[in-house]
């Protein structure tokens, strides 16, 4: 049986620049969480971001993987949290610099609802249009202000190439971190050896479950490493191609509310003891 259901956020549970997570897909997951399985976010948003998106519904968010695994959250206790060093920060915003229209995004630990966050060495022009995209709201500033942060991300934009010379740039000046790309011409920064894969270790381990009973539904490359440790693992019609490619099962996509058939159906399986059809 599926004990424990992990979604992606971005073009998984919500379309991408959506406010909320759909009235009908927080049925599903409240139907699934009455029939006694456990739902939480795995994604690369933080505590505030999804309390936001999910209504201000705490319930939907007290088990997770939040951060891309910089945070994982166990019925509303946080079990691990890693937090980005400033210096890497710093080195990576110096690297960017020469590089036209590339950015640095940061966000403190110490937030709130409006999701604060400091566009490093950019004009509010180009901050506005990832502003827009991926709904925070950003302050320029001239260099990474020295305080804690949970999370940083960069702004590419331009071809594909341009998303490999960042990678470049990334790994010549901060080999301590690493980046994966959640949306096209973004990136998100993580200390080497935390992913969602790392988060879902943790997360098992403190609830006494195995990978076996866990579902885990994606659409992007900073879902690949989680969705390869899980039998259960599921894309979205929208996903990348490699992640349709390392998904064992698939669903309609994030327009088409695909999460939500795919909870009510677990939910139903849940009280038959039985396993939902579409991992059949």
């Amino acid at each position: 049986m599926i004990k424990l259901v992990l979604s992606d956020m971005d073009n998984t549970l919500v379309p991408l620049g959506a406010s909320f997570v759909s009235e009908r897909t927080m049925e599903a997951i409240h139907e699934a969480m009455g029939a006694g399985v456990r739902f939480g976010p795995a994604t690369g948003r933080d505590y505030f971001e999804l309390l936001r998106f999910f209504r201000m519904d705490e319930s939907c968010i007290r088990t997770g993987i939040l951060s891309n695994g910089k945070r994982v959250r166990v019925d509303g206790t946080y079990v691990k949290t890693v937090l980005i060093p400033r210096d890497a920060l710093v080195r990576i915003d110096q690297a960017l610099r020469p590089e036209k229209g590339m950015f640095l995004v940061c966000y403190p630990e110490d937030t709130n609802l409006l999701n604060p966050a400091y566009g490093v060495g950019t004009t509010s022009e180009e901050l506005a249009v990832f502003e827009r995209r991926t709904r925070f709201n950003g302050a320029v500033v001239d260099e990474v202000p020295d305080e804690p942060f949970i999370a940083a991300t960069i702004a590419c934009p331009g071809p594909p190439e341009r998303m490999d010379r960042c990678r470049q740039i990334v790994a010549e000046a901060a080999p301590e971190l690493r980046i994966v790309s959640p949306i096209p011409e973004w990136f998100d920064i993580m200390p080497q050896g935390v992913s969602k894969a790392a988060g879902l270790d943790v997360l098992l381990e403190a609830l006494g479950i195995t990978a076996d009973e866990v579902a885990v539904f994606g659409d992007a490359e900073n879902d690949l490493e989680i969705l390869g440790k899980v039998r259960h693992s599921v894309a979205v019609a929208n996903a990348i191609d490699e992640v349709r490619e390392t998904a064992n099962y698939h669903i309609g996509s994030v327009d088409e509310e695909g999460m939500a058939d795919a909870l009510f159906d677990i939910a139903q399986a849940a009280r038959a003891g039985e396993m939902p059809r579409f991992l059949s």
